[in-house]
């Protein structure tokens, strides 16, 4: 199974709760995939959810209020799920064991070396 990207519809996306988040206004929520379908349909896609979701945003580039600026702030909403092969909700336990590199010969010792202490100059 590949990872979803804005071009995935709905229907074929793989998770239940669809996260939006927007960096600027710091706008965002978690959405039930049944609830968007049902107000959108199960065709549309993940990237035009994406936009339904900028529309609210006063920072949102086609805003008519606001003048083009070169380097102004711009709506930069987007789904962190998106190009992610695992779900974001899968508890730590589910994950498996990571592989790390490296063996017993490689490991620090357990007690620290034992260093000649330096004596003090003029004292005993």
């Amino acid at each position: 199974m590949k990872p979803p990207d804005e071009e995935t519809p709905l229907r074929d996306y793989p998770w239940v709760v669809v996260r939006l988040r927007c960096p600027w206004c710091r706008r965002g929520g978690n959405f039930k995939l049944a609830d968007i379908a049902a107000k959108h349909g199960s065709r549309i896609t993940i990237g035009s959810i994406v936009v339904a979701f900028m529309e609210g945003c006063e920072w949102r580039p086609w805003n008519p209020a606001r003048k083009p600026q070169k380097y102004g702030m711009r709506c930069g909403g987007y789904c962190p799920d998106l190009l992610r092969p695992d779900p974001p909700d899968l508890p730590p336990s589910m994950v498996g064991l990571n592989l790390i590199e490296g063996g017993k010969d490689e490991q620090l010792p357990a007690e620290p070396s034992r260093q000649p202490r330096r004596k003090r100059v003029g004292g005993e």
